[in-house]
Order: structure tokens, then C-alpha cells, then sequence
């Protein structure tokens, strides 16, 4: 093998690497794949669960998004590049499936005014 194919051997590896440790299983719930990716992905600014101070106080807690956004009208946004005025923070673009799974799980943590949010069940082994 010459060093030229060695070395796309060796990028080829490591994007593929790359991509498999950062997707989420297709195949799994769309609620625990959202939970997923919103932990992976937002975490570091935002609470991401059903309790909790977003680690950057400027970044609304995800569990009550419902008080600012339609959590369903964030699909689009999710979709096609989301930008916010709340600090640093990245735009996004998800793939429609990931899209889906995000809402769901948004959906699933919302509070009620007055209600508390149950979690979302984890998946059974």
C-alpha cells in the first residue's frame, strides 16, 4: 500500500469513526434518541432534563421552552440552521430524523404551569 492510500485509508477510518460515535442509534426510541442528542449536543449551556439550572444562565432550561417557543414550530429551525440571541451559541442543523427525535423528547419534558414533568421512561434491556 503506498503512503498516498495509507493515509486516505487512515482519513477515511477516521471520519468513519467519527460519524458512528457521534450518531445516535437509528433504531432506537425517538424520545431517548432526542434525550441523545440534546445531551451530547446542548447540554454544556442548557438543562436538558426535567430538573436542573442551565449550566449557562442565559440558556433557557429546555423543559419549560414551551413558555418562549412552539416546541413543534422548532423542527424547522432544527432543520435548517438555529440561531438564537441567548450568547455563543453554535448553529445547528440537524438531519429530519434527528429533527424528530429532538421534538419528541422536548415534547416528553415540558412542564405545565402549576404541573411537574414526569420523565421520560428509560428503555427497558
Amino acid at each position: 500500500m503506498t503512503i498516498g492510500k495509507l493515509r486516505s485509508a487512515l482519513v477515511l477510518g477516521a471520519m468513519l469513526a467519527m460519524a458512528t460515535a457521534s450518531a445516535a442509534a437509528p433504531d432506537q426510541d425517538p424520545v431517548a434518541r432526542g434525550k441523545t442528542i440534546v445531551t451530547r449536543n446542548c447540554a454544556a449551556c442548557h438543562a436538558v432534563e426535567t430538573s436542573g439550572d442551565s449550566p449557562n444562565p442565559t440558556a433557557p432550561r429546555f423543559r419549560q421552552l414551551q413558555e418562549r417557543y412552539d416546541v413543534e414550530a422548532l423542527a424547522e429551525g432544527l432543520a435548517e440552521g438555529l440561531t438564537v440571541g441567548h450568547g455563543p451559541m453554535p448553529e445547528w442543523t440537524f438531519p429530519p430524523e434527528d429533527v424528530t427525535a429532538i421534538v419528541a423528547y422536548l415534547k416528553s419534558i415540558q412542564t405545565r404551569a402549576g404541573a411537574v414533568t414526569t420523565p421520560p421512561s428509560e428503555p427497558r434491556p
